[in-house]
């Protein structure tokens, strides 16, 4: 028997058209299984999975999505060009006052804040992102254009793993010959000679990078302009992404290399340099700003206030001056400042902001950076190392000073202890000299080892002395034998 829909659609069949009855039931009987089968096949699967009592699936975990990137036009976050002269040290972590952000990523599915630094050794670039990601970065060494030279350079960082550093990949773009047919290489950048460290507190991951000058013909003086960008790429390893064809344009941001940011107004250009960028704790520092007056008419100052800013207000001392003669039209004022940096300044960097309020109510800033360092490093070899005995034989001990104190350095080197029965030429302590700032000077011991020494370890105890302060060295000699010791 039909069901009733059939039935229907039976009787609705207009008169002219002749089927045989038995055809028409077989064509009903079609439709009728064709309708009921896939309901049955859903019956039976769920009957199949209540009797086998399978676990519910896992939901599917999508990989973030991130949207690609038009490198044909430039971002378009605020930026801030000018790059301050700031040595940062490279832990994973960004301390409050280390770094200063050149633009923040507020679109797109991660979102974070980048950096840029630099010194005399080093380009630096970090990266703040609120979940972990992998970083691209894009520098023209020569800010000259992308497609231009042999000096983009393009560093893909790794997100940061459970334990180590992040990975790195890096390749450069080489248009030297004809921007029409550039090439990318990725065998022409040492990546162990530059240094990633990278953490993960909270959920948010830092990573931070040093580029070491001469890098892609990297020049780090002040004045030089650099192209950069920053795009932030799903977690991952580096070699994850896919870089564009190299004729494909990179639009990027120009980042200019300063030793002091300034903010003009009024027409009047600001610019403060410091008498050293690499300091010690008790030395003293000297500033000069320049105020330089664009105008015909002078310019009257209210006052001009010294002080340090962030973490650096206890660095430096906070001089507020009300007595400031005016500036003279199309001429420039020189303004003098001095501090002693404290005796318990730990090594890092500082900041020192001077502030010039004008008459009109108008202000005129500039910020220079300054690092403070251990005033000297110290460390001890032996040669030859490992040293092998045959009969008498003669050993030298090497003290090397590296001082960073201005000017000269005057201090003393002195063996604490020794093995017993090696005799020494001269006295254990001895002075140390070092006539200028950034040199070094090796102090040199002299040692005859009796023929009876045995093989094995000798340590030493050395000190370097200077102003109070002393730096405790310790070394091992390693010594060996071919032949056992002579009998008596």
């Amino acid at each position: 028997m039909l069901p009733l829909n059939l039935c229907r659609f039976r009787c609705c069949l207009p008169a002219a058209l002749s089927i045989r009855p038995r055809a028409f039931h077989l064509m009903c009987l079609a439709v009728t299984l064709g309708c009921l089968l896939p309901g049955m096949r859903l019956l039976a699967q769920d009957s199949g999975a209540k009797e086998e009592a399978a676990p519910p699936a896992a939901p599917l975990q999508l990989a973030p999505v991130q949207p690609p990137i038009n490198f044909r036009e430039r971002p378009t976050y605020p930026t801030d060009s000018q790059r301050l002269r700031r040595t940062v040290q490279l832990d994973g972590v960004l301390s409050d006052g280390e770094w200063d952000p050149f633009y923040t990523i507020t679109g797109g599915a991660i979102k974070g804040t980048v950096y840029c630094n630099w010194d005399d050794n080093f380009l630096y670039l970090a990266a703040r992102t609120e979940q972990p990601a992998a970083i691209l970065f894009d520098v023209d060494m020569g800010g000259d254009g992308w497609l231009r030279g042999a000096d983009n350079l393009e560093l893909v960082v790794g997100s940061v793993p459970e334990s180590g550093n992040p990975a790195l990949v890096a390749r450069l773009l080489n248009a030297a010959n004809s921007k029409d047919a550039p090439a990318w290489n990725e065998t022409a950048t040492d990546t162990r000679t530059i240094q990633v460290a990278g953490k993960v507190a909270n959920g948010t991951q830092f990573i931070e990078i040093a580029i070491p000058k001469n890098t892609a013909s990297l020049v780090l003086r002040p004045g030089a302009t650099l192209g950069l960008r920053a795009e932030f790429l799903p977690p991952g390893l580096p070699s994850a992404y896919l870089p564009t064809q190299p004729f494909e344009p990179h639009l990027l941001l120009d980042a200019t290399l300063v030793e002091a940011r300034a903010l003009a107004a009024s027409g009047v250009l600001p610019r403060l340099t410091l008498s050293d960028y690499k300091c010690i704790a008790t030395q003293k520092l000297f500033a000069t700003l320049e105020l330089r007056n664009q105008r015909d008419l002078p310019v009257a100052i209210r006052s001009v206030t010294w002080t340090g800013q962030g973490n650096s207000i206890n660095a430096v001392n906070t001089i507020r001056s009300v007595n400031v003669p005016p500036i003279p039209g199309l001429k420039t004022l020189k303004l003098k400042y001095d501090t002693v940096l404290p005796p318990d300044l730990v090594p890092g960097s500082y900041t020192l902001l001077v502030t010039a309020d004008l008459a009109d109510g108008k202000q005129v800033q500039s910020a220079a950076t300054f690092t403070v360092v251990e005033p000297l490093q110290a460390q001890v070899s032996s040669d030859p190392q490992p040293v092998e005995i045959v009969g008498q034989t003669k050993l030298q001990l090497n003290v090397d000073v590296y001082s960073a104190v201005p000017d000269h350095f005057r201090g003393d080197v002195e063996i604490i202890s020794m093995p017993a029965g090696w005799e020494l030429e001269g006295s254990k302590k001895r002075s140390v000299g070092i006539d200028r700032e950034d040199a070094r000077k090796v102090t040199r011991y002299n040692f005859k080892l009796p023929s009876t020494t045995q093989a094995g370890d000798y340590p030493f105890d050395v000190t370097v002395t200077w102003r109070g302060r002393v730096w405790n060295l310790k070394h091992t000699v390693h010594v060996t034998r071919t032949e056992a010791p002579p009998t008596k």
